[in-house]
């Protein structure tokens, strides 16, 4: 195999390089195992029970009451979005990776079941949101301890069974 140096290269082949180039190399080792579901809640509610205050008494004024609670529903709705946004972006985009590993993954998980599973944890997210601005919004308006109480528990029960 002989080369000219006098001949420019050739359009194809320059293309063909630029475009494997830009192909995205990707890295499956570092995919952390998805937690089952009671995993999830569980780490979510335990590290919200661990980070946020957790004694309010009945003689604190309404708003330190209000503000105790919505920090509880706050932070739950952060935990759970960072945690699933992790796991998102964990995963590759299939149309990102090789065509030789899309096909792989096609033949093993089929890329319709991959697809659907990342688009519902998509939406879990965006459920898990509205619902914990939903509850921060009810809460402005609790006029108790025992109101404010009810509704974060309905808020992170919510959020839990979505």
């Amino acid at each position: 195999l002989t080369c000219y140096p006098c001949l420019p290269p050739h359009p194809v082949s320059s293309a063909l390089r630029v475009r494997s180039s830009t192909m995205v190399v990707y890295n499956f080792k570092k995919i952390a195992t998805v937690p089952t579901a009671k995993d999830f809640i569980d780490v979510v509610l335990s590290k919200t029970q661990r980070q946020t205050p957790t004694v309010v008494h009945k003689q604190y004024n309404i708003g330190r009451i209000r503000s105790f609670y919505m920090r509880k529903v706050k932070y739950t709705q952060q935990a759970y979005e960072e945690k699933i946004a992790r796991i998102l972006d964990e995963f590759p985009r299939l149309n990102d990776v090789h065509p030789f590993y899309a096909d792989l993954m096609n033949v093993l998980y089929d890329r319709d079941h991959y697809k659907l599973a990342l688009g519902q944890l998509n939406m879990a997210r965006g459920l898990i949101d509205r619902i914990g601005k939903d509850y921060l919004r009810l809460l402005k308006f609790g006029d108790s301890l025992y109101r404010c109480k009810q509704l974060k528990r309905a808020a992170l029960g919510r959020m839990c069974t979505i």
